[in-house]
């Protein structure tokens, strides 16, 4: 049992770690883990274990640099922009509350759907995966026609076309591996267009409110619950993000900003739970760590209740740290100058690039980033760069 716990305390560390580092994908840390577990002596069910808690960890933190910078991952890519309006409003310290709310919902509403999950999920997969790629057609059609106005119309589809080849020559030239290059992609499109831009632009940093207070009401809670259900549809959606189904439910139900943050950080824990479930019920893996789980360990039903004990244990931990770390990052940002942490961040982004993904990353990097910055230069939603990911996957669908 101590050996246990000793694991998920190492998992949380980890799940800090990589959660903090700008732009640093829980998936690339896990490749890497994959590659050493031969040589660190631990069981298949010790190192899945350790590998769960930072998975958890990492959903949590890894909203901290998109507040305070805006490096964002996948997951979190969408939620730059609300919570860089709470930033310029000088509420940074809410947007770090809102979204450790938002984590801790999903988690809690997740654990209370579980038992339905497990037979919800097997139901939705193979009760839509014959039209699946026609359903997330629709959901792109209804994310371009949302824009409105036929210019902004017009970037969105420019947006997501540009976007979707890059993915394609990414994924189809092979010379990074499937998982890694979502990196040098990623970081670019989300990450550092958004810095660039803040580079440029001069930005003055606001001063912080130290004390925000977050008011827990039903709206919240209830956003909670909607963020923990779309991570079930983001489970059995191939190509779709918990930030672009967190738009989707705050264009169908109508809320605010703080209500997308809590639905998209809702959704993004429960994803990482509901990718567990998808590996047990239909053997289809929704995340990079519930895939290399299942190259390594058979899970059953035991196995599963054990994760999810952990996954409970970590979230404690992960609420804690994002909440003390949040406002330490806030007191931090309001030492230094913006730019010059803008600045820091860009080439450190790079530099992490580079280490894991070499100089194609890079060029990789360089055209992302060129794409990133449409959206931000003609004003419309950036969901429409992950077209990276979704234009390659309607082509499979279709057969091309």
């Amino acid at each position: 049992m101590l050996d246990y716990l000793l694991l998920v305390l190492i998992g949380c560390i980890l799940g800090v770690v990589t959660g903090l580092t700008p732009g640093l994908h829980v998936n690339t840390v896990t490749l890497i883990g994959l590659s050493l577990y031969p040589l660190l002596g631990l069981s298949a069910l010790q190192f899945s274990i350790a590998m769960v808690a930072m998975a958890i960890v990492h959903t949590f933190l890894d909203f901290i640099p998109s507040i305070f910078i805006g490096v964002p991952e996948e997951s979190t890519a969408l939620s730059v922009l609300p919570s860089h309006k709470l930033l310029i409003e000088g509420k940074a310290i809410e947007a770090v509350k809102l979204t450790a709310y938002g984590c801790l919902f999903g988690l809690i509403f997740s654990l209370i759907f579980l038992i339905p999950a497990l037979y919800l999920i097997p139901l939705i997969y193979y009760g839509i995966r014959s039209f699946v790629i026609y359903i997330i057609i629709l959901a792109i059609i209804f994310l371009i026609l949302r824009e409105r106005k036929i210019e902004r119309i017009f970037w969105a589809v420019a947006s997501f076309i540009l976007s979707g080849i890059l993915g394609l020559l990414a994924l189809d030239l092979k010379i990074i591996s499937s998982t890694q290059v979502l990196f040098p992609l990623f970081a670019g499109l989300f990450g550092l267009s958004n810095i660039l831009f803040s580079i440029k632009s001069k930005s003055i940093p606001v001063p912080q409110e130290e004390f925000v207070k977050v008011d827990i009401n039903k709206k919240l809670v209830f956003s909670g619950i909607l963020g923990s259900l779309g991570g079930i549809l983001v489970g059995v959606l191939p190509a779709m993000s918990p930030s672009q189904m967190g738009i989707i439910i705050y264009d169908i139900v109508g809320s605010d900003l703080r209500n997308f943050l809590i639905s998209v950080s809702a959704i993004n824990t429960s994803d990482a739970i509901y990718s567990l479930v998808a590996l047990y019920t239909i053997h289809n893996p929704r995340s990079g760590v519930a895939a290399m789980i299942g190259k390594i360990i058979d899970i059953d039903f035991n196995v599963l209740m054990l994760f999810i004990g952990v996954i409970a244990f970590t979230a404690a931990f992960a609420t804690y740290m994002q909440l003390k770390i949040g406002r330490i990052a806030m007191k931090l940002m309001g030492r230094f100058n913006y730019r010059n942490v803008c600045l820091a961040s860009f080439f450190m982004v790079f530099l992490l690039i580079y280490i894991f993904t070499g100089i194609f990353g890079v060029f990789l990097a360089i055209l992302s980033m060129a794409i990133g910055l449409i959206p931000i230069l003609s004003g419309i939603s950036r969901t429409h760069l992950m077209g990276v990911l979704i234009l390659p996957t309607i082509l499979y669908f279709l057969g091309f």
